[in-house]
């Protein structure tokens, strides 16, 4: 019983980001950018992993995606490609205002989240540890860049919440090196 629920769980999870097809609910995530790089980002990552813990024939999935990503290399360079864009504000506004540009972004997000999950047996604590630390790196000085600047860099945001973007996206790089940290310091993560 607990299997059915976790497995419905994790589809209600991996079904989810079909609300923002709702208008207020995308408006409310996109309306602010904090609430967008730090809610909906991290969210819709989560809803791609959802999925693929969802799927019935993961085994089949895996061995497949294998094929072409070694070690989980590709998905590295995916999330950190992915995260890359997603910092630039000229993205964030263009997202806003192109329903393609829009969807991209989801999608993008989700396979990234679907990828990562899939390449998590596959990637080894010292792979997961330079995926950790080349986000915090970049979180941490697209953070700075975005809460520094004397000009607002997002046509669509305020400056104010440009400021509140950006330390919450240093205080989310700071999580990710503490997670990588503890991550490599597991006595089960050496192998």
């Amino acid at each position: 019983m607990n299997g059915r629920r976790s497995v419905a769980a994790r589809w209600l999870l991996a079904m989810s980001p079909t609300l923002l097809l709702w208008p207020p609910l995308r408006q409310l995530l996109e309306g602010q950018m904090t609430l967008q790089m730090l809610l909906q980002f991290p969210w819709l990552l989560c809803c791609g992993a959802a999925a693929f813990g969802a799927l019935a024939h993961r085994g089949r999935v895996q061995s497949r995606v294998a094929r072409f990503d070694d070690r989980g290399l590709f998905t590295l360079t995916l999330v950190l490609c992915v995260s890359a864009l997603w910092m630039i504000p000229a993205a964030l506004d263009l997202s806003l205002v192109d329903e393609r540009v829009r969807l991209a972004k989801v999608l993008s997000w989700y396979a990234s989240g679907l990828m990562l999950a899939s390449a998590r047996s596959r990637l080894g604590p010292e792979l997961w540890a330079f995926l950790l630390g080349n986000l915090a790196w970049m979180l941490a000085t697209a953070g700075l860049l975005i809460r520094e600047s004397d000009r607002r860099l997002c046509v669509s945001y305020l400056e104010r919440d440009q400021v509140w973007a950006g330390t919450g996206l240093i205080a989310l790089a700071l999580t990710l090196l503490a997670a990588g940290m503890l991550r490599l310091g597991r006595p089960d993560a050496k192998r």
